[in-house]
């Protein structure tokens, strides 16, 4: 039993260490944590508990450490007297998405915080699910690419081996350098490209148009305009307001601007589907379906049902992607082999050719 004691003593001994030492914070947190920790929030905040409470029991159960620099930063900043936002703004911004601040915001403002968690924790779900299926659709073409590259090579291994010479490693190694410099190339392009877009209309608009990946991008991106716009709905706000949070919650520059346009017409006088309908960015079938729901007053609803289509939508985008993409891989290596393969024959016929010729 004192060991017990002891052992709860140093556990909040550490955590109060953890807190008051000013800790680098993570940088990023993994879909999969933060679909747990906000599924964990939205099953103790919808059972009425404390948020106070309900931070405690979560550091209790001893969380990895993006998870457990978010709860330290969200109750320090509670201690403070900050509200939930404002402590993840100033204690844990680093890494808390504009979603999660819009979406939390509006939970916290309306008294339906639970709602704003259970939100999180469904998107971040869906979308730990579809980068698991399109990283493990990758697997295969990038071990077929490297045997693809190893495997033309062998001959010239065995026949200077059997030849008596050395066979050297630089006709091996330069493809497989190339092709991990490509690969880490386009993905910090991709990365850079895909931040440019969340800020610019231009480059998301181009973004947009890329075959299979661009329709995952609209599809996320009108998610999360939905889920936030039904978020602010339900605690009241502005329409320009909810139309502005929720354009710059999207992530997408093309939304973010109609966002804006929209919600300078509609503080001037404009409905939100007259408004949406005038500015470039929103979808045809969305804005119409926008105007029904604002004449029967079910826009929360709608709002809602768009969220939870295009969450679908987007999954099934990634499967579409996750099933061609591969495809093009196996392509591309077939292609290269077909050329090395040319490439040794004609080698290796050219020097028998010229030996008859010199013979």
């Amino acid at each position: 039993m004192i060991g017990g004691v002891s052992g709860v003593r140093s556990k909040k001994f550490v955590l109060a260490a953890i807190a008051d030492a000013e800790l680098p914070l993570p940088q990023t947190m993994k879909l999969s944590e933060k679909a747990l920790l906000y599924r964990e929030l939205t099953k103790l905040v919808g059972s009425d508990f404390h948020l106070d409470r309900s931070i405690q029991l979560l550091l209790n159960q001893n969380p990895s450490h993006a998870r457990l620099t978010w709860l330290l930063g969200l109750q320090r900043g509670l201690g403070e007297g900050k509200n939930i936002t404002e402590s993840l703004t100033a204690h844990c911004d680093s890494f808390t998405s504009t979603l999660e601040l819009a979406l939390i915001d509006a939970g916290e403002r309306s008294g339906r915080l639970a709602d704003g968690f259970r939100h999180l924790a469904r998107y971040f779900e869906a979308w730990d699910v579809a980068t698991r299926q399109a990283l493990g659709a990758m697997i295969y073409p990038l071990v077929l690419a490297h045997l693809g590259i190893v495997l033309p090579e062998l001959p010239a291994f065995v026949t200077a081996s059997m030849q008596g010479g050395t066979a050297s490693l630089r006709s091996l190694l330069m493809p497989l350098a190339v092709l991990w410099l490509i690969l880490l190339s386009s993905f910090l392009l991709w990365r850079w490209l895909s931040r440019l877009g969340a800020a610019s209309a231009a480059v998301d608009l181009w973004l947009g148009r890329i075959p299979l990946i661009g329709s995952v991008r609209r599809h996320w991106a009108l998610a999360r305009f939905a889920q936030v716009f039904h978020a602010c709905l339900l605690a009241s706000m502005r329409m320009t307001e909810c139309m502005t949070l929720a354009g710059a919650a999207s992530h997408s520059g093309l939304l973010r601007r109609a966002s804006q346009d929209a919600a300078r017409r509609i503080a001037a006088g404009e409905t939100i589907a007259g408004a949406m309908a005038d500015v470039h960015g929103f979808p045809l079938v969305f804005v119409h379906g926008t105007a029904t729901a604002e004449e029967t007053g079910t826009l929360d609803h709608e709002m809602n049902r768009w969220a939870a289509s295009e969450t679908i939508e987007a999954g099934d985008a990634v499967q579409r992607a996750a099933q061609w993409l591969p495809k093009i891989g196996y392509g591309l290596v077939v292609l290269y082999v077909a050329y090395r393969i040319i490439s040794m024959m004609s080698g290796y016929y050219g020097g028998m050719l010229k030996s008859l010729e010199a013979g």
